[in-house]
């Protein structure tokens, strides 16, 4: 990793609906959070992740997050390790690794629950290659069911796992191997859908989620809008490799090939994606490979003594400098941007760890207008005292143009002023670069009153509140973990 950890936002929420869980014993059907319109059922798909993260936090601190989160990465790459060089040779692993690992790392610089879908998807991988090998059917339903039901508890990206098997099966139909119990296994998909606390709810909620459109959110815009290219790049460069092994020994000669094509669309059309290609590419290709001329040359430098002596005197210090940065990063270390400093080095998270503070402090209670990314934090530091306006569960639990509402207050496009009107919120925490400050502060009319402000957010109230004035310009800000 490049520097100290982010926590993911959508942690937070996760986090808060656990612990709601546990404060109240009733799992919550419907959203418990926000002011605004929300959908019922608010299937929140991500709860069993915020479970395990809440123990996580609460037993053990930023550093047990940390450590489990290593945890999880190392058993992703030990599994898609051990897949590749089944039948392959480490060379050409080796040279396939640096191409999935620069494609890796682009869409997951934050801790989030998609870990234990690349976690899941590895263990689905090699459950499909076994039963290239020796097709065991008993076993094979019961391995799919288990960890199905726990890949639906955790992360919507379960459906990964789902149009892996089913293009397996395909492939297998076209080979003429069995593939009955395949389809038996894909069968119970559906019932497995109710085992969740949703229940019957599942469904519904799992749909709108997935079908929900993403355009706003700019990890799920097209690989052409990565950062520099870099992301097209690699990508490109993984589907040359693929068309070269292709060309060489034919479609029908690369097992899997049918989901890595599948991978390679949704990457194509969504930067989430790509490190799950980047996954199934280096569990496959390195295969794929090793029985070319290019694989070939790849083992022949390496079994050379002054290539190999070459390669390992490069790789010596190159591991001891990857270590000695990674410790100077401080590994276990997460980091909650808040500070003026994260606004001139433009980290991709801002919390208002300083407004919170004070709202809590102040014992504010009451409806607080907030952006997309502070609302689950305000809800995480503040719930049940505090309901918000908008957070990361947008596509989970609201209503259709909550999301635009909140834009048009913020932008202060016309109409601001109905929606404060409609909703009557008692505050609004937003960044100080929104245009809504300014016209606030221009329309007295509206009844706000600035009541703090700090170098990254500031706070408005009802005057009629007579909230204390706190000013923090200038200042560091607590930014405390969790």
């Amino acid at each position: 990793m490049g520097g100290p950890q982010i926590f993911d936002p959508d942690g937070y929420h996760e986090m808060a609906l656990f612990r709601h869980w546990l404060w109240t014993g009733v799992f919550p059907l419907g959203d418990v959070f926000a002011f605004t319109p929300t959908v019922f059922p608010a299937v929140h798909h991500e709860w069993g992740s915020g479970a395990i993260l809440y123990l996580c936090v609460t037993a053990f601190g930023a550093p047990g997050v940390m450590v489990f989160r290593w945890i999880l990465s190392l058993a992703i790459f030990v599994l898609a390790a051990r897949l590749a060089l089944r039948r392959s040779s480490a060379a050409v692993v080796a040279f396939c690794a640096l191409l999935a690992i620069l494609l890796g790392r682009i869409g997951f610089t934050t801790i989030r629950a998609g870990v234990y879908t690349m976690l899941l998807l590895a263990v689905f991988l090699t459950l499909l290659d076994d039963d290239r090998l020796e097709p065991r059917p008993a076993r094979f339903i019961a391995a799919y069911v288990a960890l199905m039901v726990l890949w639906i508890n955790l992360h919507a990206g379960w459906v990964v796992g789902l149009a892996a098997v089913a293009c397996h099966a395909v492939e297998q139909a076209l080979r003429r191997r069995p593939l009955r119990h395949l389809v038996a296994a894909l069968a119970t998909t559906p019932a497995l859908m109710f085992a969740t606390p949703y229940g019957r709810y599942y469904p519904i909620g799992w749909w709108r989620s997935i079908s929900h459109a993403r355009d706003k959110v700019p990890e799920w815009s097209s690989l052409t809008n990565t950062p520099g290219h870099a992301g097209l790049i690699g990508f490109s460069a993984a589907l040359l490799l693929l068309v070269y092994a292709a060309a060489r020994r034919g479609p029908r000669a690369l097992p899997g090939l049918l989901f890595l094509l599948a991978a390679a669309v949704a990457a194509c059309r969504h930067q989430r994606h790509l490190p799950l290609f980047a996954l199934a590419w280096f569990c496959a290709t390195p295969a794929y490979l090793t029985p070319t001329l290019l694989g070939e040359m790849f083992e022949s430098a390496v079994a050379r003594r002054r290539v190999s002596r070459a390669i390992t005197l490069a790789a010596l210090p190159l591991a001891a400098a990857l270590l000695v940065t990674a410790a100077r990063n401080h590994p276990l270390t997460l980091v909650l941007p808040a500070q003026a400093k994260d606004v001139a080095e433009k980290a991709p998270i801002l919390y208002p760890t300083g407004a919170v503070d004070y709202l809590a402090r102040v014992h504010f209670r009451g409806k607080l207008f907030t952006e997309y990314v502070p609302g689950a934090y305000v809800s995480w530091k503040l719930h049940p005292d505090v309901r918000v306006s908008l957070d990361g569960r947008y596509e989970v639990a609201y209503a259709d143009g909550v999301l635009e509402e909140n834009e048009r207050l913020f932008g202060a496009r016309p109409g601001w002023r109905e929606v404060l009107a409609r909703y009557q919120p008692d505050g609004i925490l937003l960044g100080r670069s929104y245009p809504i400050d300014a016209a606030l502060g221009a329309t007295p009319s509206a009844g706000f009153v600035q009541v703090y402000a700090d170098d990254v957010f500031h706070v408005w109230a009802r005057r009629d509140l007579g909230l204390p004035v706190l000013s923090r310009k200038g200042q560091l800000v607590p930014a405390p973990f969790p």
